[in-house]
């Protein structure tokens, strides 16, 4: 399984939404999903690939692209 869809599968599950609508261009403020969802969110892929977000860096990614790229390094 991708990145991509492990956080799709997280921010679909945390969001409630259909992982079909969750792309890589979307943009992180357009996933439905308040300040407990996103800690959620985070706590759930660090979990999945057991490593560990700076959160003041989520500041800086716009897209779920960002976030899923951010990921990709912390895994290798």
């Amino acid at each position: 399984m991708s990145t991509l869809d492990t956080v799709r599968g997280v921010v679909a599950r945390v969001a409630r939404c259909a992982e079909q609508d969750i792309i890589p261009e979307m943009a992180l403020k357009d996933v439905k999903a308040d300040s407990l969802h996103w800690v959620q969110i985070i706590v759930g892929v660090e979990t999945e690939f057991d490593i560990e977000i700076d959160f003041d860096r989520m500041r800086e990614f716009t897209t779920l692209e960002d976030f899923v790229n951010y990921i990709d390094t912390l895994k290798n």
